[in-house]
This record gives structure tokens, sequence and C-alpha cells, in this order.
């Protein structure tokens, strides 16, 4: 499935770690990076110096990513919904960003591998005799490989 999300919100990464940024903080590790979603140099100045409103920025990276068709629309193709992948950039989570824009482009074209903006990555543990994903209960979870009850810990 595919995510979006902050660097700095690590409790919402999944999977390989993608840019879609100009950089990377600083020391932050990322297992790839979608150049060709990354907003222009010029539009991102535009925005920085806020001379250009939210509806302008929209026009202007959806033109950027018409200009690059060919590049995104194999990207979507490629999308496999059986693996985890997080599109990364710096704004925090209700800010105004590209990635909710890609996150946008990704429900119309790969609905199939849309898993969402900001969620919460959730551990569910694993049986300590098979390794089989528990099912959770209030005191106990349930491995449907042993077909036993586990307390919570």
């Amino acid at each position: 499935m595919l995510y979006t999300a902050s660097y700095f919100e690590p409790e919402h990464h999944h999977g390989v770690l993608l840019s879609i940024s100009r950089s990377v903080p600083k020391g932050f590790r990322v297992d790839g990076a979608l150049d060709f979603l990354a907003p222009n140099a010029q539009l991102l100045k535009d925005w920085k110096a806020k001379s250009i409103d939210e509806e302008a920025y929209c026009q202007r990276y959806r033109l950027q990513l018409k200009e690059s068709w060919q590049q995104v629309s194999s990207w979507l193709k490629s999308l496999d919904a059986k693996t985890n992948q997080t599109l990364l950039c710096w704004e925090h989570q209700g800010a105004f960003c590209h990635r909710n824009l890609i996150a946008l482009l990704v429900q119309k074209h790969r609905s199939d591998v849309f898993g969402g903006c900001d969620i919460r990555r959730v551990e569910i543990p694993k049986c300590t005799v098979c390794e089989t994903q528990l099912t959770i209960g209030l005191d106990a979870n349930f491995c449907s490989g042993c077909r036993i009850w586990q307390k919570n810990k």
C-alpha cells in the first residue's frame, strides 16, 4: 500500500521510505527518491516567498506533473498493493503540502494501492511459538496457527 507522511512523524512511516522533496533532512535515511514528484525549484521558491497562494501552487504543481506525465504514469502503473511504501516530505501533518496532491492523484488513478495520509503504523504482535500474527484480544491474543491464547504483556 502507498502512504504519505512527514519526515518528522515516524509513527506514520510504513515499509519503503521514498523522498518526494527537493532535499532530505540531515541525517535522515530514505530508501529512494522520486525526484519527478518533488516541486520544482521555482515553485518552491515562490511558495516560500508567499508570492503565490494555495490555488496557484496547485495549478503550477499539476502542470509540472502533466509535463512529466510519462514518468508519473509509469510510476503509478508500477505500484504494488502488497508492498508498503511511504512518500515523505517536510511538511507536518495537516499542513498544505504537495504530498496531499499526490495522494489525490493516486486515489484517482490507483485507488487499489492507496493506504492513506498520515496513517499511524500499528505493529501486530506475533506468536512466540510459530511467528503467526496474533488476533488481538482484551487481555490475551489468539494464535490461529497454534490455536492457543497468549496473555498480553
